[in-house]
């Protein structure tokens, strides 16, 4: 579980982050969809625990392969 959530985590950084950059300044105001969809992206990244917690448990578990 806590390999998904590392790389849904990553995954919607990179798309935010992405979108952003396309975008330019307009992309990070509240009147463009891209701005309001990145800090959706960013509020869902900590939801659950965010990525150093999940790395954690990974690491805890004694990483992926073995905590499967």
């Amino acid at each position: 579980m806590s390999g998904a959530k590392i790389q849904i985590n990553n995954s919607a950084r990179f798309i935010g982050q992405s979108a952003i950059q396309m975008h330019g300044g307009i992309g990070i105001t509240m009147e463009y969809r891209s701005g309001h969809y990145f800090k959706r992206l960013t509020m869902i990244e900590s939801a659950f625990g965010d990525t150093d917690h999940h790395m954690r448990l990974l690491d805890q578990a004694g990483g992926l392969l073995e905590a499967a």
